[in-house]
């Protein structure tokens, strides 16, 4: 198990733990005339996808795939036609020549990977940028919508985790007090 799954498994049970516990909150609250906790559900995904900044960003990083392919294909294509000429030429050239040029051309080719590598990482990059405003934006609308309409907490639907909770809920000052007063 990989230090990434483990930690995603532990977040995964916390949540589910902490959504539990939400749940057997909600009815003594109810039983003490106290409104129960109001639980919402997100796929972020879907907003992103559906929404039109989501579209505009998605159409903006096909658009620059598109270009990035493009450009590799011209790489590509000039690295394949360089091979095929030393293969044509392999027959004419002394060893020094072959040798030479078949140095040249293994050179080019390990350029030609790392500039895959680079343009495969700009597109990782843009894309990663892309999301985190798209979250940034759909959070502020998602803590505003929450407060309006009286929800506790908010999980997101693909991956668990909680988007949104009202302070009220947090328990974590009074658990690390508790924590420190126990481990003098």
């Amino acid at each position: 198990m990989t230090t990434r799954s483990g930690i995603a498994g532990f977040f995964s049970r916390f949540s589910i733990v902490c959504l539990s516990t939400g749940l057997i909150l909600t009815v003594p609250l109810a039983a003490s005339g106290r409104e129960p906790l109001k639980i919402g559900i997100l796929d972020f995904r879907e907003v992103a996808l559906e929404s039109k900044a989501g579209k505009t960003a998605k159409a903006r990083l096909e658009k620059l795939a598109e270009k990035l392919k493009k450009e590799m294909k011209v790489e590509e294509a000039k690295l394949l036609a360089r091979r095929k000429d030393l293969e044509a030429a392999t027959s004419r050239l002394t060893p020094a020549e072959r040798q030479q040029r078949a140095a040249t051309l293994e050179r080019d080719e390990a350029t030609f990977q790392r500039l895959l590598e680079d343009k495969t990482e700009e597109l990782k990059n843009a894309e990663a940028e892309s999301i985190q405003k798209l979250a940034g934006q759909i959070d502020l609308i998602l803590k505003a919508y929450a407060s309006e309409k009286g929800f506790s907490v908010i999980l997101e639907a693909q991956r668990p985790g909680i988007l949104y909770f009202d302070k009220n809920l947090d328990l974590s000052a009074e658990i690390v007090k508790r924590f420190n007063r126990t481990s003098k």
